[in-house]
C-alpha cells in the first residue's frame, strides 16, 4: 500500500506528532531544546509551497513517517554554500522498509523541482546506501557523516 503524502500545511493537526517524532529521534541531546521549542520551530513548515516545507505520509490516515526540505539545517552550517537540505527523514519503527520512507524522499524532490530548486543535498550517517539507491551521489565524507547530493531534473 502506497502511502498518502500531504504538506504539513494540509495537516497542521499532526504538528504536535511530527515535533514529538523529530525531537525523540534527534533533539533529545540537543542543550535547552524541548518537544515545544521544535513544535515552533515547526510553525514556519505551515506555508504551503514555500521553503521550509515538511511532508507527512499517512496509511489509511494515520501519520507513518515525515521528511523536511531546509534552506539550512543545523548539522550543514559548514556548508553555507549549499541549499536547501532534506532533512528529519523519521519513518515509525514498525512501517519501515515498506519503502516509505523512498516515497517521502522522491515527494521532497520533487516539491523541490516544482519550487525552482535544482538540486538537493543531505547530510546522513549509515544510511549512505539507502539514500545511493534513490540516486543520491556523495559529494563530501568524513569520519561521522557524509554529505550527499542530487539533481531534481527529470523528477516531475
Amino acid at each position: 500500500m502506497q502511502p498518502q503524502i500531504e504538506q504539513l500545511s494540509e495537516r497542521p493537526d499532526l504538528l504536535p506528532t511530527i515535533a514529538v517524532w523529530i525531537y525523540s529521534e534527534w533533539w533529545t541531546e540537543v542543550e535547552g531544546a524541548t518537544v515545544g521549542t521544535l513544535t515552533d520551530l515547526l510553525r514556519a513548515h505551515l506555508t504551503a509551497d514555500q521553503i521550509p516545507v515538511t511532508l507527512v505520509a499517512s496509511l489509511e490516515c494515520s501519520p507513518v513517517g515525515t521528511a523536511t526540505l531546509l534552506a539550512h539545517d543545523v548539522e550543514t552550517e559548514e556548508w553555507p554554500d549549499l541549499s536547501p537540505w532534506l532533512a528529519a527523514v523519521y519513518v515509525m519503527p514498525q512501517y519501515r522498509r515498506r519503502g516509505i520512507g523512498a516515497a517521502l524522499i522522491n515527494a521532497i524532490v520533487e516539491k523541490a523541482a516544482s519550487l525552482g530548486v535544482g538540486v538537493l543535498y543531505l547530510s546522513t550517517v549509515g544510511r549512505e546506501e539507502f539514500y545511493a539507491g534513490l540516486g543520491w551521489q556523495v559529494i563530501h565524507r568524513s569520519e561521522d557523516k557524509v554529505v550527499m547530493s542530487r539533481s531534481t531534473v527529470g523528477s516531475h
